[in-house]
């Protein structure tokens, strides 16, 4: 890998609709001693470590190597290592610069569009950008791999580059997750609970002695099943019954009854209401809008 990489990418019309587009991406190794930052960018987005500077879209940064500092104006000093990662966001004065003893090596993506708005106002926050996510082989790769398709410039390159910047952030957003989350231990119980439920669509499932057969409350249970699928079990449980239930309705002649009793609704006028609530139609339109 050569020192230092980095490109801008105007932003086409057609890149603009997919919501998400790469403005500016790289890496660069600053070895100990050296300037900081290089003169090799922009004048827009370069910046003076004292005085900081502001951006008009997001970047996320990941230090592979050495120690440094991170400031915003609205998350203060923070200390940057090895495995940190640190996010900036339009409109918020930032400086960040490596330890002159050690340096560090940085990887950049820069970008800006509607869906990427959602995706940092809904899973990031600015008070707290600095996230430790460890030395990720597979967030690397997603970097080098941008800025290979990037240096090539392969047809519809700009999209691929797009997608693999979304992965970059569902894969930050997931290692910003406690330890205790991310163990191998939870992940297996937790993937070995969501099959068992898909083969419990017909029975009741005490979450409660599930719970207790690993060895937790049901109230850590809980918390940590959501924070893997984002649902609580028993609203898990439901979407499984209700994917089921429309299946059954718009592929077979079953009637709404027996479609109660595979789906494990106390009633079919319980599962009515419920899939009415859940559909916006009762289970006899929805199989009349789906024929």
């Amino acid at each position: 890998m050569n020192e230092a990489f980095n490109r801008y990418i105007p932003a086409s019309d057609e890149a603009k609709r997919w919501g998400l587009t790469l403005t500016d991406l790289g890496y660069t190794q600053i070895p100990a001693g050296s300037a900081y930052p290089p003169g090799e960018h922009p004048d827009s987005y370069a910046f003076n470590v004292s005085t900081g500077r502001v951006l008009t879209e997001y970047q996320v940064i990941y230090i592979t190597r050495g120690e440094g500092s991170f400031w915003s104006q609205v998350s203060g000093e923070q200390a940057i290592k090895a495995g940190s990662l640190f996010l900036l966001f339009p409109g918020v004065r930032h400086r960040y610069q490596p330890n002159p003893q050690t340096g560090w090596d940085e990887h950049w993506i820069g970008f800006i569009g509607d869906h990427a708005e959602r995706l940092m106002n809904e899973f990031f926050n600015p008070q707290e950008p600095v996230i430790q996510v460890g030395m990720n082989s597979d967030l690397r790769a997603l970097f080098a791999t941008i800025c290979d398709l990037t240096e090539h410039e392969g047809f519809g390159f700009r999209r691929i580059i797009a997608a693999k910047a979304i992965e970059i952030l569902a894969r930050v957003q997931t290692l910003s997750q406690g330890e205790s989350l991310r163990s191998p231990h939870n992940e297996k119980m937790i993937r070995q609970t969501c099959c068992l439920l898909n083969d419990a669509l017909r029975q009741k499932f005490d979450f409660n002695a599930h719970a207790t057969e690993n060895g937790m409350s049901y109230t850590s249970f809980r918390r940590l099943f959501k924070q893997h699928t984002g649902l609580s079990p028993n609203q898990y449980l439901l979407e499984l019954r209700i994917r089921k239930a429309q299946s059954l309705l718009t592929n077979t002649t079953l009637s709404v009854q027996r479609i109660s009793e595979e789906t494990g609704f106390e009633s079919s006028f319980y599962f009515s209401r419920f899939f009415k609530q859940r559909m916006g139609l009762s289970p006899l339109n929805y199989r009349k809008a789906h024929r």
